[in-house]
């Protein structure tokens, strides 16, 4: 019955409307996902949403970990050696995981790491000391199945827009995180009050976050596969150039030199410095709120994730055509100021101010890094351009814990207040980073006419009309081959084994969306097999 439910909800490619399509060829006019002007936010999109929801509660949830820790004997300062080679373990795995995402489709791994989360869960039941190995296994493998998670994911969804529209489609989706925050947090001040004190709320701790993460499995497995989003490679392809014919294997490059090849540096880099200040804050926030004599942070949480899911719903969008190197320029300075406002509170409802800044900061700067960084990389490296990009914001958590630990170890060592010390180091180095990030990007924050959503949509347009003018060799007498375009002086047409004759932009285009390209009668394979032996 499920599998005739997810048949049925099958995504539609999307439409484009009536006035485009007439300048299109008759067998491109319904290429899936030319425009891009079809229903994005449709109902698999919102299974998908409430499917990561519930993953995103039970990681909340499991922010009673510190408490599970000293329940066996640990310290803070075990509990920080547990978790720091749990990032350490996540970030080594996320490039072989978006590897596996662009390779074996996103959908499969998700379904899988949504699996290995519960598994993992699972697996703190049998650890009875904070010294055992098995809690560094465990912790390693929840880190990164929980990453496959929200990369996979993330992937599935974004395959179904172009870049322009990336970043609103990750700002969205990714606000399910905040909305499982918004269940989480009051959920563990519920159910843990006095935080781990026995075994047995020790492991209803995991078996409550474990049926969580199942409870997400029916959802992700109802949200079908896209085409656009899982390639399948055939091992070699006959292609004919002129009167010979070659039998190409598809050369597939290492995943180091894919991440070489397209590294956007300065983005990488702000990911690195967000995720370091937005760690702070919900790491460091239980202490501060004890100097004051309360323990309940459930309040602030629930505040900021309202916020970002709101920011996200209602200007994410317009932002976007403002320019997203503009938009993390404004970001970060918006991040900065949240970590001074931490310096106004001396009563704990005080916490509203710093809350709805730090909230609005967190909602603009995800899906703008994420998403400027992901558009660096080419459609088929999708998975492995989100799981980097989202890998910065872990690599954050590494250099902003020590250093936040640092400064509250040196203020108190001198008499300085600790956590006003903390803030005010992590303002300025947010300010300086973005002085930096806006020099070296200063041709795209200072330029005069963002790129559009709208401008965009046009030129693709134009692009795919100009296909309407490709000749095509229809008799048996006249084999494919190499020419001259007729209709476009100068310009080099290459036949394929199906009678198509591109151009090698058009060829590109074809390797890179075969799911179009089938619709087109371009074999994908074919092309991509073709640039390699087209004379330079």
């Amino acid at each position: 019955m499920l599998t005739a439910l997810r048949e049925r909800l099958s995504l539609r490619s999307p439409r484009m409307s009536p006035s485009d399509e007439k300048g299109l060829p008759g067998r491109l006019q319904h290429l899936p996902g030319a425009l891009d002007d079809g229903r994005v936010y449709d109902f698999t999109f919102w299974l998908a949403y409430l499917s990561n929801a519930l993953v995103s509660a039970a990681n909340t949830l499991l922010c009673r970990y510190a408490d599970f820790v000293d329940f066996l004997g640990g310290t803070e300062y075990h509990l920080g050696w547990i978790v720091g080679i749990g990032m350490v373990g996540s970030l080594l795995g996320r490039f072989a995981l978006g590897d596996s995402i662009d390779r074996f489709g996103a959908r499969r791994l998700w379904l899988i790491t949504i699996l290995g989360t519960v598994a993992s869960c699972l697996l703190h039941l049998v650890i009875f000391d904070y010294r055992s190995p098995l809690i560094y296994i465990a912790r390693v493998l929840y880190i990164l199945t929980l990453a496959g998670v929200f990369s996979a994911s993330m992937t599935l969804m974004t395959g179904r827009v172009t870049k322009e529209r990336l970043a609103e489609v990750i700002g969205i989706f990714g606000s399910a995180g905040f909305a499982g925050v918004v269940l989480g947090a009051p959920l563990a001040d519920l159910l843990f009050p006095h935080g781990i004190p026995d075994r047995w709320s020790a492991d209803y701790l995991f078996l409550m976050a474990a049926g969580l993460c199942l409870a997400s499995y029916p959802l992700a497995w109802l949200v079908p596969e896209r085409a656009t989003n899982h390639r399948m490679h055939r091992p070699q392809t006959n292609v004919r150039i002129g009167s010979r014919r070659h039998s190409a294997q598809r050369w597939r490059p290492s995943t180091f030199r894919i991440l070489c090849h397209y590294w956007p540096g300065p983005v990488v880099a702000a990911g690195i410095v967000a995720g370091a200040a937005l760690f702070i804050p919900p790491t460091f926030l239980p202490r501060f709120v004890a100097e004051m004599g309360v323990h309940d942070v459930s309040g602030f949480f629930v505040l900021y994730a309202i916020t970002a899911i709101t920011v996200r719903s209602l200007i994410l969008r317009p932002l976007q055509r403002w320019g997203l190197e503009r938009v993390i320029a404004a970001g970060l300075v918006i991040l900065a100021i949240s970590q001074l406002l931490f310096l106004t509170v001396r009563q704990p409802w005080e916490l509203v101010i710093p809350g709805l800044v730090f909230g609005l900061a967190h909602a603009v700067l995800f899906p703008a890094i994420v998403g400027l960084g992901s558009a660096a990389y080419p459609k088929r490296h999708r998975g492995l351009a989100t799981t980097l990009m989202m890998a910065t914001f872990d690599a954050g958590l590494l250099v902003g814990g020590p250093m936040a630990g640092a400064v509250l170890r040196f203020a108190g060592d001198f008499g300085l207040p600790r956590y006003s010390a903390m803030f005010v180091t992590v303002c300025l180095s947010v300010l300086i980073f973005d002085a930096v990030f806006v020099w070296l990007q200063r041709a795209k924050v200072f330029r005069n006419h963002p790129t559009s959503d709208h401008s965009s949509t046009q030129q693709t347009a134009v692009r795919l009309t100009a296909l309407s003018g490709v000749a095509s060799a229809t008799s048996a007498h006249n084999p494919p081959s190499q020419e001259r375009d007729s209709t476009t002086p100068g310009v080099l047409t290459v036949g394929l084994e199906n009678g198509s004759a591109l151009t090698p932009e058009v060829l590109s285009g074809a390797a890179d969306a075969p799911a179009s390209a089938a619709v087109g009668g371009i074999n994908p394979d074919e092309a991509a097999a073709t640039i390699g032996h087209l004379p330079s």
